[in-house]
């Protein structure tokens, strides 16, 4: 099948179709078309908009128009006939409405000329109104004269049996898709409606084929024949100016006769193949496909009487909507629209025998899922013009060129190089799309993996600004904690931090995501320059509900130095949003320039209290501490002092030192619910030393044997002091948390480690105390005189160490170790 080149044009687009409801009128330079819904739209095709509106009261099923085109008739879906007029700028040639906004207009009730909930079809001949209806299996045409009064002067009614459908073989879906009659009106050539400016308009046939098909009675007169397709495939006529006759026994005939029987619901019913004196052929389309040609015979030589021939040729189905011009048929099967070329393969030859109707070629015009049409026009260059009406509303103008059906066939060997040549294109260009689909494949999923970056810091940075609703019990989406573990390898005991990142958002973290945890010391020692660390985790996905455990040793080559401050973050690499092969030189430099997003998750502290050993002993090859003055050392390097190695004697005994907070402080802060001084004792031990097994007591008893990190043995315990003299208000209730060891270090370390946790406790939100404390002006003086005498000791041992030498040295060393111990002797209650 070969393709006719023609041109498409897009003139307006409206909303979707029912293919089984679509009509469309042309009348000059004004179509009229609806959709199936209670519309119906006037389009002027110059302008390229619709003007009017005109709205019904009910859907719209079948259009036409009155003889002098001043009048719309319309039947709607609730059995009525409607007659308005159309609007006075459409009949006139200068248009007096020139806004470019449609005009709305809705048709009044008192339109119905005709109310039949049978009615099916009609149409306006010679200011005739035939109609056509359906009641109980009886197809009924009635003839009214044309409106111009109420009530409807019936003229005549002629009737029809209906026949069983079953015996065409209808599918499913054929059945599903009501098909209307189709009324028609035949002229015969020669009569004053035919010689009109419209007479494109109207189907008419030559004298001679016309007088053998519809007989003498009504080609004397001139009469109009009504042609009328029906649902069962007959295809019924009657004259309808000639006078009906009686019977034998007198009894009105009815002149309705069947032609032929398509046995499928008919289409389309035109005439087409234009001669001397007319068109020369009467065309009937079904929707299944069958074409049906009428063509006259001539006389022959032996003198036989002229007669005509009913030929079927089959195109292919199923058939939505078709027109004919002078030589050819157009129709649409919602796949393609085809143009049927239907004149014969030569002009002498007249017999028109079936092997010339085997000789009908179609052709493709292009153009997919029209379900109405309207035309064909010749306009003033010589093109055939169609406007169509496509399933998803557009209206389109198909321009085919003068002359389409001659244009000549390639050879078959110049055809298959064309062939070849237009799939190497269609290679080419389907290669460009993959490409090109690839790419666009790659920028979505980019695209999609960066909001997901986005709302992932969106969510963290929303969590940094509420900062204390968190702190107050609010879980954040994401998170990550830690808790501080002794490990034992190859007899050696090693602290490690496992950090948990959980996501507990509705996002997913996806490939580029890596959790960074930094390890920075707060005090460092002569050998300790390089003790801070940064630890990377990458993985490729953490789904929502889903953890990440990583395992990090605290422990650098110059030792442990305690306390050490831990930053926890997520960063997002940019290079994980392009592939490799994708990257271009440019994204690659600005990727290395910038090509991180970091968000911070938490910052956390393991102290001496975190890395307290509470079960086992240490193994032989970690150093312990065991003197006073190897404790002192240990404790001024962790301070980051540089001292010498001196000679200075051991002190026996444990170090003990004290901090005592106020019992009322506590029980609100802890929300401690212990009635008993052990139980409350128990509690603050295990927040201590357990803070991440809050609720859980692991803590048996208000005394805890444990080794501190340097592996010297210490002792914390906890009980209730009653201070008689402290308050004016009378006795106040204090628990003494102890801390008790051979090495100044690990006492020192532990009682930072629970002054750090109480200054957290007391800064996350403040204590609401039931009264204030009156403190004794004595207990304050004598509290001064104290620490006055402690100056004094201190400035003394400042002004020796002036002198220098050793033994100044370590007598000094003597005397900051004692103010020391007398400062922590007796500690200011924490209120």
């Amino acid at each position: 099948m070969d393709a006719v080149r023609c041109s498409v044009e897009y003139l307006s687009e409206f909303s979707d179709c029912q293919s089984h409801s679509v009509r469309v009128i042309q009348d000059g330079v004004n179509l009229f078309l609806t959709r199936g819904d209670r519309d119906v739209l006037i389009f002027n095709i110059q302008e390229r908009r619709v003007t009017t509106v005109m709205l019904f009261e009910a859907s719209v099923i079948n259009l036409a128009l009155s003889d002098d085109k001043h009048r719309l008739y319309a039947l709607c879906a609730n059995g009525g006939l409607y007659c308005t007029p159309l609007p006075p700028q459409l009949s006139s040639s200068v248009r007096v409405n020139k806004s470019p906004d449609s005009v709305q207009y809705t048709v009044p009730d008192d339109s119905i000329v005709l109310k039949n909930a049978s009615l099916q079809a009609f149409t306006i001949v010679e200011k005739i109104l035939v109609t056509l209806s359906l009641h109980k299996s009886v197809w009924s045409f009635d003839l009214y004269e044309e409106p111009g009064s109420r009530p409807l002067h019936k003229l005549a009614c002629f009737q029809v049996v209906t026949l069983n459908t079953c015996c065409l073989n209808l599918t499913d879906k054929e059945k599903s898709v009501s098909s209307p009659p189709v009324l028609t009106c035949i002229y015969p050539e020669g009569s004053t409606s035919v010689s009109t400016d419209q007479s494109d308009l109207r189907p008419h046939l030559e004298p001679h084929l016309f007088r053998l098909l519809f007989g003498v009675d009504a080609s004397l007169v001139n009469s109009p024949v009504i042609l009328c397709g029906l649902p069962d495939g007959r295809i019924c006529c009657f004259p309808l100016l000639v006078p009906t006759l009686a019977g034998p026994t007198g009894e009105q005939r009815s002149p309705v006769r069947v032609l032929q029987s398509l046995e499928q619901p008919v289409v389309f019913i035109g005439t087409c193949i234009s001669g001397e004196h007319g068109p020369q052929c009467l065309v009937a389309v079904g929707q299944r496909g069958k074409l049906l040609i009428v063509r006259s015979k001539q006389a022959s030589m032996e003198g036989k009487k002229a007669d005509y021939s009913f030929n079927e040729h089959s195109v292919r189905g199923p058939v939505l909507c078709a027109c004919v011009d002078d030589k050819r048929l157009y129709y649409s099967s919602l796949n393609d629209l085809h143009a049927l070329q239907l004149t014969t393969t030569s002009s002498s030859e007249a017999t028109g025998t079936e092997s010339q109707l085997q000789a009908l070629t179609s052709d493709s015009l292009g153009v997919c899922r029209a379900i109405a049409l309207a035309g064909p026009y010749t306009n003033p260059t010589g093109s055939v013009q169609l406007l169509a009406v496509s399933l998803s509303g557009r209206l389109l103008r198909v321009n085919l060129p003068q002359g389409s059906e001659n244009v000549p066939r390639l050879p078959s060997s110049l055809a298959g190089q064309r062939v070849k040549d237009l799939l190497a294109s269609i290679a080419n260009i389907w290669e460009r799309a993959e490409s090109l689909k690839h790419k666009l494949q790659e920028k979505n999923e980019s695209l999609k993996h960066l909001n997901q970056v986005i709302n992932v810091c969106s969510l963290m940075l929303d969590n940094h600004g509420n900062e204390k609703v968190c702190n107050m019990g609010t879980k954040r989406p994401i998170s990550c904690c830690g808790v501080a573990r002794w490990s034992s390898l190859l007899q050696r005991d090693s602290l490690t931090l496992t950090c948990v990142l959980e996501n507990s958002s509705g996002c997913t973290l996806e490939h580029g995501w890596t959790l960074c945890i930094q390890v920075h010391p707060l005090s460092k020692g002569p050998n300790m320059e390089g003790s801070s660390g940064t630890y990377s985790f990458p993985f490729m996905k953490l789904d929502s509900g889903q953890k990440l455990d990583v395992t990090i040793p605290l422990e650098s080559t110059g030792g442990l130095s305690l306390p050490v401050k831990v930053y926890c973050s997520l960063v997002f690499s940019l290079s994980a949003l392009f592939s490799p092969e994708a990257s271009s030189p440019g994204v690659s430099q600005l990727l290395t320039e910038m090509g991180s997003i970091s968000a911070p998750l938490s910052t956390l502290t393991v102290d001496w209290l975190d890395a307290l050993r509470l079960d086992g002993s240490f193994s032989n090859g970690n150093i312990r501490h065991n003197t006073v003055t190897d404790g002192i050392q240990t404790f001024l390097r962790s301070r980051g002092a540089i001292t010498r190695d001196s000679d200075t004697t051991t002190k026996s005994g444990p170090i003990t030192v004290m901090v005592r907070v106020s019992s009322q402080l506590l029980n609100t802060k802890l929300h401690l619910s212990a009635t008993s001084s052990t139980e409350r004792c128990m509690s603050v031990l295990n927040w201590l030393v357990s803070p991440e097994e809050r609720g859980q007591m692991s803590v048996q008893s208000p005394v805890v044997c444990a080794y501190s990190p340097d592996g010297c043995s210490v002792k914390l315990l906890v009980k209730e002091v009653t201070l008689g003299d402290f308050c004016s208000d009378g006795p106040l209730e204090v628990l003494e948390i102890r801390v008790e060891s051979s090495s100044v270090a690990a006492v020192c370390g532990l009682h930072h480690a629970i002054l750090r946790r109480l200054q957290v406790l007391l800064r996350d939100a403040a204590v609401k105390c039931v009264h204030t404390k009156q403190l004794k002006a004595q207990s304050l003086i004598e509290a001064v005189r104290h620490v006055e005498s402690l100056y004094e000791d201190l400035q003394d041992a400042q002004n020796q160490e002036a002198l220098g030498g050793t033994m100044k040295t370590n007598k000094n060393s003597e005397i900051l170790f004692r103010i020391f111990l007398q400062l922590r002797a007796n500690p200011l209650v924490i209120l």
